[in-house]
């Protein structure tokens, strides 16, 4: 309970001893006003600023702890310790080989993490602060403590950490032009940008795509799992990610005229219509199930959200424009509402609650995972099924790449994405219409999955000159540059002119 008022969130915990001996837990309240002030954050980016916050303290308790401590005091290196010695304990590691055997002098035994991890941890970090030096009331509480007197307590070690890292913040931000952009994080030398590629991403493979959906969702019995397999055609044919399919109740869907309507929407915010007809959020209208939100739930119904364009008043799903596959998808999406899902809930026992989900466990994997028939159909579920699906494609066409989902050959889930997103491009679909089409909040996400691969950059540049050209100047240069080429006399390689 935050206020009154049922949130889930993460929560981080300072233990320590008090004056008496004592083994004693406070809560860290500033970052629970900062997930107030900050509500429509995902509950991942909450709880990696919690984690990062709580990683800081560890290892700024470690330099506390250091038999150096006075003498970086003395010299004036705590700070890059607590600071730069962090986010390099972050992204290296705190193990280090030594005489061949591994030693940490600070008794974290952190593995390393790596740039883009370290850096994202660095970033939640790092915003955190920017607000809280805002607020004089915390920014005073904060800066109590100096460098010069501090004692070997975690409190203590989270207000110096936090006061450095505000003042080195302003001392950051202070001189930089406006036009130039802030980093994401206080650490730009150390762990810097990640980088971001400029090749084609990798789609689920085109040859592949019709085996997937008809035959590698039935296993060697021939019985069909059903969810997974209408799951996987709802990703295909409307760009969807892995987790926004979780979310749906069986009301977002809507029938009109034999073409079928999915709405999408926030898990917490959006708006849906309550027992007693009026609108309430669906945090509200699951509070009735005894459920929470998919995206705040830690146990086995989780899912997460990324967010979508318009997602509190729901957005419809746009399909891609294959008639023979909406058509088998209309007709698999029926089939689960008035058939399977029904036949599904009248096996769950009555002592368990309903739920408005779409998706229901039929029970295969209910009992490894401790749930139930009719329970939501649980992420893991699905990821089983797919990798079995990747390994059916693998035995049917003999091929070695197929057989386990991998990112880099577009074989997991999102590679469906990534096929949505370069099919709408390459059929001369508009970014901005990609763009609703994907749901993206931001007209530059789409190009990241429109990226062409060096083979389709090659033939496009040498398909240019087969082409119309533009008109007007573009027309005459494109003219003049080949009227020159042809009139200029040819001459043996190696017959250049020395001041070429």
């Amino acid at each position: 309970m935050y206020e009154g008022v049922r949130i889930t969130w993460p929560v981080l915990y300072l233990v320590h001893r008090d004056d008496e001996g004592a083994i004693r837990t406070t809560r860290v309240e500033a970052i629970l006003e900062y997930f107030a002030d900050h509500s429509s954050l995902s509950y991942e980016w909450m709880k990696r600023l919690a984690r990062g916050f709580g990683l800081l303290v560890d290892h700024s308790m470690a330099v506390l702890y250091s038999p150096l401590l006075e003498q970086w005091k003395a010299t004036g290196e705590l700070e890059r310790r607590l600071l730069r010695g962090f986010a390099h304990a972050l992204l290296l590691g705190t193990i280090r080989l030594e005489s061949g055997r591994a030693e940490d002098w600070t008794g974290l035994y952190w593995r390393p993490l790596g740039k883009r991890q370290a850096g994202k941890l660095l970033s939640s970090v790092t915003m955190f602060f920017r607000w809280l030096g805002d607020k004089p009331s915390t920014a005073a509480w904060f800066s109590a403590t100096s460098t010069e007197h501090v004692a070997k307590q975690p409190a203590v070690a989270m207000r110096l950490a936090s006061e450095l890292l505000m003042r080195r913040e302003t001392a950051l931000l202070g001189h930089l032009e406006v036009t130039r952009r802030a980093p994401s994080h206080a650490f730009p030398g150390i762990v810097g940008p990640s980088f971001s590629g400029t090749g084609a991403v990798p789609t689920f493979p085109a040859r592949y795509v019709g085996p997937m959906l008809y035959r590698a969702f039935v296993d060697r019995n021939g019985e069909t799992d059903e969810t997974a397999q209408l799951i996987a055609h709802l990703m295909f044919l409307f760009g969807l990610r892995k987790s926004e399919g979780f979310h749906l109740y069986t009301t977002d869907v809507q029938f009109v005229r034999d073409v079928p309507w999915i709405f999408f929407h926030h898990p917490e915010e959006g708006m849906i219509r309550g027992l007693n007809g009026g609108l309430i959020t669906r945090r509200e209208y699951l509070q009735k199930f005894d459920l929470l939100p998919r995206n705040r739930d830690e146990g086995r119904n989780k899912a997460g959200w990324k967010g979508m364009q318009d997602e509190l008043q729901g957005t419809p799903g746009y399909s891609l424009p294959i008639d023979v596959l909406r058509a088998r998808t209309v007709k698999l999406l029926k089939r689960y509402i008035f058939v399977t899902r029904p036949a599904l809930m009248a096996r769950r026992s009555r002592s368990l609650h309903d739920h408005p989900f779409l998706f229901v466990s039929s029970g295969r994997t209910a009992d490894s995972s401790g749930g139930q028939v009719g329970d939501p159909y649980t992420m893991s579920a699905f990821e089983g099924a797919w990798e079995r699906a990747v390994k059916n494609i693998g035995r049917m066409f003999d091929d070695p790449t197929m057989t386990k989902p991998q990112k880099y050959r577009g074989t997991t889930p999102h590679g469906f994405r990534h096929f949505f997103g370069r099919f709408l491009f390459t059929a001369g679909v508009e970014g901005s219409v990609i763009q609703r089409c994907m749901h993206h909040k931001s007209l530059n996400s789409h190009r990241f999955y429109t990226r062409l691969s060096p083979s389709e950059v090659n033939q496009i540049v040498q398909d240019a000159n087969r082409t119309t050209v533009r008109k007007g100047v573009f027309q005459d240069l494109h003219d003049d540059f080949l009227s020159h080429l042809h009139d200029a006399p040819s001459a043996p390689l190696g017959a250049e002119r020395e001041d070429e």
